[in-house]
């Protein structure tokens, strides 16, 4: 027998999504392409002294870069028309991205008051940016952050499930 799950939109408040509208993609030529999405799942323990989780009704969220650098990878001639099944193409430069995911979730406790709480989680991550082959590594590039969602539930009554998906841009300085 086939289910059919009618799910609309979670109650989950966030609060740091940016706005599509405002990211500029490919402005010229040195940026075209020079992007990647990525999805950081994660199950959030509550601290000890924090009580069990009812439901989540808030999550705020922000993105702090720590280190951004270019790096030598495994590559083909330049111009090579291999790809992978994702239309990747391996130029033999990446750009390294590692940040925080700074995040602040507001709960309702499971008491019988119901009372509302916080907790505050730091979320490490790494990504990688395919750049042209001809990329000098000491190249300088700002990077572009845009968290596109954010889904949270609780997992049990002392864990929540939380998923960022993350748009990164690199643009040459």
């Amino acid at each position: 027998m086939k289910t059919c799950q009618c799910i609309g939109q979670h109650a989950v408040e966030v609060v740091g999504v940016c706005d599509p509208a405002q990211v500029a993609i490919g402005l010229n030529k040195c940026d075209l392409g020079q992007w990647t999405q990525i999805s950081i799942p994660e199950i959030l323990q509550l601290p000890c002294a924090k009580p069990d989780v009812a439901t989540v009704d808030k999550v705020f969220v922000d993105v702090q870069l720590k280190s951004i650098r270019v790096v030598k990878t495994p590559a083909g001639e330049c111009g090579s028309p291999i790809v992978n099944r994702e239309g990747l193409r391996l130029t033999g430069r990446k750009l390294v991205v590692e940040g925080l995911l700074k995040q602040k979730l507001v709960y309702t406790a499971a008491l019988c008051d119901q009372p509302v709480h916080f907790a505050h989680f730091e979320v490490p991550f790494s990504a990688f940016i395919i750049l042209a082959c001809d990329t000098c590594l000491d190249q300088q590039f700002c990077v572009e952050t845009c968290v596109e969602d954010v889904f949270a539930i609780p997992f049990n009554c002392r864990e929540i499930f939380k998923n960022v998906t993350l748009f990164l841009q690199a643009i040459p300085v």
